[in-house]
């Protein structure tokens, strides 16, 4: 009520209203968005990074001559990783007449292992024939190996054999494109669906 009583008072009497006192005189924000114009169109001027009055941060103190954090685990998996690498190099290099056979998927190979006795060619040994069908090869490394399927005397077997073993002393493909007898492509790194199927169409081995 006693705002009202002034507005009208002041209308009556011709008194400056004390409500519209603000918008009469004139208002700071104004002055200073004209003081900012002023000064933007001067010409910018360059600042060192010293006297900026922020850190920027290409010149963080604290980061300037550290190294970045490995953690351990990772260090140590890069380094298995490079003598796993080693490893496999060395192998290759000692087999060369077992990588010179480019193995495939769906190829029928034989290969010749020692199933008994020692790695030295003085020692007794036993060799062995395993025949198959490649159904897929697992890359791992030293952990790399092939899966064979065969059916011996009527019954379905499947092998996996390390292909970094030093008990294989030989490998031959007997027949490229063994699985689909050269009609159409392999075009699948796994054929585990063979399984499956009938036992005819993985047979290598003559008995």
């Amino acid at each position: 009520m006693n705002a009202w009583r002034r507005l009208l008072t002041s209308r009556v009497t011709g008194a400056p209203n004390p409500f519209f006192a603000t918008r009469q005189s004139t208002p700071t924000a104004l002055i200073q968005t004209s003081a900012f114009s002023s000064q933007a169109t001067q010409a910018p001027t360059s600042v060192s990074p010293e006297d900026r009055p922020f850190v920027h941060h290409g010149d963080r103190p604290r980061y300037k001559n550290y190294k970045k954090f490995k953690s351990p685990r990772k260090r140590a998996s890069k380094l298995f990783d490079e003598l796993n690498k080693e490893a496999c190099e060395k192998a290759k290099a000692d087999t060369p007449h077992i990588w010179q056979q480019d193995i495939r998927v769906g190829d029928s190979i034989e290969l010749k292992m020692v199933s008994q006795g020692g790695l030295k060619p003085s020692d007794k040994q036993e060799v062995e024939k395993i025949r198959g069908v490649v159904l897929g090869m697992v890359k791992r490394g030293l952990g790399s190996s092939l899966i064979l399927r065969d059916v011996v005397y009527g019954l379905p077997i499947e092998r996996r054999i390390p292909l970094y073993s030093p008990m294989i002393q030989e490998a031959t493909i007997l027949e490229r494109n063994f699985i689909f007898k050269g009609r159409k492509k392999v075009k699948r790194a796994k054929l585990y669906y063979f399984r499956d199927r009938n036992p005819l169409l993985t047979k290598v081995s003559k008995y």
